[in-house]
């Protein structure tokens, strides 16, 4: 016949379920929080390489046409 529940120890248990529990949660919120900064930096990279595209080719055009047109 099984032991019966020492409710000392079946407090503590339920003690530490909740605790962990708690941190269970919290560990979510900042998962959730870093994928959401993740997520805002992938659209800043894609913006930056674009502009950054742009801005080459500019130069490269201007740098062109300065070598290759002569004023005067």
């Amino acid at each position: 016949m099984p032991d019966p529940i020492d409710p000392i120890e079946y407090g503590r248990l339920l003690q530490k379920v909740d605790s962990l529990t708690a941190n269970v949660h919290a560990l979510t919120e900042n998962v959730q929080a870093m994928r959401d900064l993740m997520e805002q930096g992938k659209g800043g990279w894609k913006t930056l390489v674009w502009l950054g595209g742009i801005a080459g080719s500019a130069g490269a055009a201007i740098s062109w046409a300065m070598s290759h047109v002569k004023l005067g």
